[in-house]
């Protein structure tokens, strides 16, 4: 089995460095065959020049968007390289690539989805052993109003997190997905798509578990890209189409 680390990047220099350290200690404590796949998003910082460094010395492949195309874009791109060129029991690992996420989480991650056989296990700020330090209180209330909204409108056995990206899929679970789904899947831009790849994975029948996870939102510097207003519009949209929405037809 190979664990496929697929992170999209943009304009990240100022976190990328200690976030690749991070990962490459915690592949080198799992003596696991490894293969990193980030896609840049057009970065016009120092992003590029530090993952062409990092690739001297690790297993790294670059997808690179000219000009920027969005988060979903880049999640679409990263599955859809590792649905084709891995294997049918190997498992990607998605996250941010802001450093707020740990990759430290992936032991625990790796064990639950071998104990239970689930198809996806989500990192999650509402488990046990959970936190979330440095955000605001309103970013905090919308978290958790969209967690209550998805859990009622759209509710999915053992999952509580539906919007954090740091995530582990079994790569059979992504090929599925591709082939159900073609070019519609994960056809968000913006920061819904990651809603949207659980809801669509949940129309096959996948399974979900989940670890806590602490996030530390303090170690990400300067603004969030996030505009608030689109991202709750889009979301809600999001949640009345996908419930309606019948699941394709599988092979």
């Amino acid at each position: 089995m190979t664990i496929w680390i697929a992170l999209p990047a943009y304009n990240e220099a100022p976190r990328l460095p200690a976030l690749l350290d991070r990962w490459a200690a915690v592949m080198n404590a799992q003596d696991q065959p490894h293969q990193y796949v980030i896609v840049d998003d057009g970065s016009s910082d120092e992003t590029p020049d530090i993952l062409r460094k990092f690739a001297v010395e690790h297993p790294l492949e670059i997808t690179t968007h000219r000009p920027n195309q969005g988060l979903g874009a880049s999640l679409r791109d990263g599955l859809k390289h590792v649905s084709e060129n891995g294997e049918r029991d190997d498992v990607v690992v998605m996250m941010d690539a802001d450093n707020t996420q740990p990759p430290e989480l992936l032991p625990a991650m790796l064990e639950r989805m071998a104990t239970t056989r689930c198809d996806v296990v989500i990192a999650s700020r509402y488990r046990s052993g959970a936190d979330v330090v440095g955000l605001s209180a309103l970013r905090r209330f919308m978290s958790f109003g969209a967690r209550v909204l998805f859990q009622t409108v759209f509710p999915i056995r053992g999952v509580r997190d539906y919007t954090c990206g740091f995530r582990l899929y079994r790569v059979s679970m992504i090929h599925r997905a591709f082939a159900a789904y073609g070019k519609r899947f994960c056809d968000r831009n913006g920061f819904e798509c990651t809603a949207d790849i659980l809801l669509r994975l949940a129309k096959l029948g996948a399974t979900f578990e989940e670890v806590g996870m602490v996030l530390q939102y303090g170690a990400k510097e300067g603004d969030s890209s996030m505009r608030v207003g689109r991202t709750v519009r889009k979301t809600l949209e999001l949640m009345l189409t996908r419930r309606f929405e019948r699941a394709p037809d599988q092979a």
